[in-house]
């Protein structure tokens, strides 16, 4: 992901180790092949050891997401170790590729290191340390033979990525588990937050909003720039509910919603309704200007992304005029939705919108109106933001 990369300064330190936590959803444990299968694309060499399920599994579970292991692993880039099968089968799977006896953590870690050691990998993954730990009777002995293998790898010059489940994990077991890792993604409900890291970061709170596709985790706003792409994320179910990702949506007409902009002026007067409008834009936009700090470094990129999302999801056209410290000016044409000859401003709604927004992102008020509309009769509607002093 283009964010993470600039969140980092660049990527990862080499030589790091990497922690992904999630919950049962498992899209923590997504965006670690992921990044594995870039490694391996990039010519690494990977040794991944697999307690969650049967490596024939794992990779069957992959390609929902496009990653293929099997070229990887026919050319002997890559190595899966199967820690699944003799934790539970009666009698005891043998084979070069399966671990004997997984629950005896000395011979598992010994094995593990030698491999990487004579194998010449660069990569130790493990997916996942909750199976593991599930099974444990002694919780702290499992804690400490983690901490043991991590840093034993990092000091023979490899690096590790392993994922923990935060739904599984007594909190401060998972305290402890973390321990050797340099690097620690969340990944859950819809975000992608960086919460330990070696170097320090642009930005102090690092949230990526997501949504899980047949390419895997992706960044919304790195997603979602074309029609094609919001298209591709739509899909109905069987109960009459329409879905972009995990979220419920409806398509509305544009009569619809101008009925409702003419019905609020009809009903509240035209001073109350604007105030009402205005409002409503405030309330829409809550926590976008949030999201926005966790992913741009200036204010100009910010609004570039409302732009670009506004015009991808049949908005209209939104143009940057003048960015100050304390006085923004934008404009709009062909906004959802309009009305010819209208007396009032039929986007304040709009104005609400970006002043939330700008208030979000800076950490400080701002106030915005609609100084032209379209529906009035201007060439064009243009929006008006000041900083509170």
């Amino acid at each position: 992901m283009k964010r993470l990369d600039e969140v980092l300064g660049g990527g990862i330190e080499e030589g790091s180790s990497l922690a992904f936590v999630g919950s049962i959803c498992r899209d923590n444990i997504v965006l670690m092949h992921q990044l594995v299968f870039n490694l391996l694309k990039a010519g690494y060499r990977v040794l991944i050891v697999e307690f969650r399920q049967s490596p024939d599994m794992l990779r069957k579970e992959l390609l929902h997401y496009n990653i293929d292991y099997s070229g990887f692993v026919e050319n002997g880039q890559l190595r899966i170790f199967d820690g699944f099968s003799n934790l539970y089968g009666v009698e005891r799977i043998q084979g070069a590729n399966v671990l004997s006896n997984p629950l005896d953590l000395g011979i598992t870690s010994a094995v593990i290191r030698d491999t990487m050691s004579g194998g010449g990998f660069d990569f130790l993954v493990i997916d996942d340390l909750n199976v593991l730990y599930t099974l444990q009777s002694n919780s702290k002995a499992y804690l400490r033979a983690i901490v043991r293998l991590v840093n034993s790898i990092k000091r023979k010059g490899f690096q590790t990525f392993a994922a923990f489940s935060e739904d599984v994990f007594e909190r401060s077991d998972l305290t402890a588990g973390l321990m050797p890792f340099d690097y620690v993604f969340d990944v859950r409900d819809g975000y992608i937050t960086l919460r330990r890291s070696l170097q320090p970061l642009k930005i102090p709170s690092p949230k990526v909003p997501y949504i899980k596709t047949e390419l895997g985790v992706e960044a919304i706003l790195e997603r979602h720039t074309t029609l094609e792409s919001i298209k591709r994320d739509l899909w109905l179910d069987d109960e009459g509910n329409l879905w972009m990702g995990d979220s419920r949506v409806q398509l509305i007409n544009e009569d619809s919603e101008a009925s409702l902009v003419e019905f609020v002026y009809e009903y509240l007067g035209p001073e109350d309704g604007k105030r009402f409008l205005y409002l409503w834009g405030r309330k829409e936009f809550i926590g976008i200007g949030r999201a926005a700090r966790n992913q741009y470094d200036n204010l100009r990129d910010a609004l570039l992304s409302v732009k670009f999302a506004t015009e991808s999801s049949g908005g209209g056209r939104i143009e940057i005029v003048e960015v100050q410290e304390d006085f923004v000016v934008l404009r709009g044409r062909n906004l959802f939705p309009s009305r010819k000859g209208y007396s009032y401003q039929f986007h304040i709604n709009y104005a609400g919108e970006l002043s939330q927004f700008l208030t979000e992102f800076t950490g400080e008020q701002w106030e915005g109106e609609e100084v032209k509309c379209q529906s009035m009769g201007s060439e064009y509607c243009e929006f008006v933001f000041r900083r509170k002093k």
